[in-house]
């Protein structure tokens, strides 16, 4: 009885451990939402080791275990997904060099709990393949473009349009994601949420979908999924300049510049924080940079822009054909047993 009472303890408490490392950060300090959402969820993709599996590394563990040929409502059982898991994991260390190992099972344990939390709040032991692939698509790195072509192809029929209820599937899957780090209020699902990022419901084609969702600024209920990424971009990011604020002498990561306070620019911790001083307030617009530029290279770019040697801003995404392209044959791909991990039969 004693064992079994500390048992469950410790179960609570690996539940829990994701939960309590990531408040142990602070970020409700932030004061805008849509920064503290995306803190919090790149904080859980790194805690989980996310950032290091790509999309094609998804893929292929979807293929690997059998997702691909299974219906997007079929529902698997904690112990598959599990194993699903668990394969990720496994193949990862594959490819890390023997100085970068991760703990797989510690990763494993992180990973599984919050999905758990996150997807089966009821506790009835059981996920959709669609709820897997969409939060795993979601939270992955590598690029956004190659994530969102991915969860496309998941939602469009035969001729390349978009099936509208499964684009609500998704959002009502990925919005789970703010939910549970707690920034549902913001970023919860609502059945206008379709509505707000197609406002005129007609057919939307891969172009048109990519064209949207990578928007400047994107849909509003998804305005922290950019974000993350580019939280990513910057983490190690120089600007030697000065907080106008926290006088440190340098930055990491964001650089924020007011547009009506001259030579007024404050770091990433002092923005989200809503610190001002001075003239300065918090109404003011503020420029948001990604890197630095010294002097000499503005000067430069100014002169090279007047001159006409600047080229046109690239489009946010190539352009794909419209017409889907036909999947490979993989029939006769035979996969080496030895890398796929056992699956459980489902209870």
């Amino acid at each position: 009885m004693i064992e079994e009472s500390g048992n469950k303890r410790k179960t609570m408490a690996e539940k829990r451990q994701l939960f309590i490392e990531m408040r142990a950060q602070n970020f409700d300090v932030i004061r805008l939402s849509t920064y503290r959402t995306a803190c919090k969820l790149r904080f859980v993709q790194k805690r989980c080791n996310l950032h290091l599996v790509d999309i094609w590394n998804m893929i292929e563990a979807f293929r690997d275990n059998g997702l691909n040929t299974l219906d997007h409502t079929t529902e698997i059982s904690v112990s598959r997904l599990e194993t699903v898991i668990s394969s990720i994991y496994y193949q990862l260390n594959k490819r890390l060099p023997s100085t970068h190992q991760i703990s797989v099972e510690q990763s494993i344990s992180l990973l599984l709990n919050f999905m758990i939390a996150a997807y089966d709040s009821e506790g009835r032991g059981k996920l959709t393949v669609f709820s897997v692939k969409a939060m795993l698509a979601t939270m992955c790195g590598g690029k956004m473009l190659d994530k969102l072509r991915y969860v496309f192809s998941q939602m469009s029929d035969s001729s390349g349009l978009m099936i509208f209820s499964k684009f609500d599937q998704f959002l009502k899957e990925v919005l789970k994601l703010p939910t549970a780090v707690f920034e549902g209020p913001s970023f919860g699902y609502t059945e206008h949420s379709v509505r707000t990022c197609f406002p005129q419901q007609k057919k939307i084609m891969l172009n048109m979908f990519l064209d949207t969702m990578m928007a400047d600024p994107p849909p509003q209920c998804l305005v922290w999924l950019p974000l993350m990424h580019r939280l990513a971009h910057v983490e190690n990011v120089f600007h030697p300049v000065e907080c106008s604020y926290c006088r440190c002498e340098s930055m990491m990561g964001f650089r924020y510049r007011c547009q009506q306070c001259h030579n007024y620019q404050l770091c990433q911790n002092c923005f989200w924080r809503g610190h001002a001083n001075g003239p300065h307030s918090n109404q003011h617009q503020m420029k948001e940079h990604s890197s630095w530029k010294s002097p000499a290279k503005k000067l430069s770019h100014a002169i090279s822009k007047s001159l006409g040697c600047v080229p046109t801003r690239e489009p946010p995404h190539p352009v794909f054909p419209e017409q889907p392209e036909k999947p490979l044959d993989l029939a006769n791909i035979v996969v080496n047993s030895s890398v796929i991990m056992h699956q459980m039969p489902d209870p």
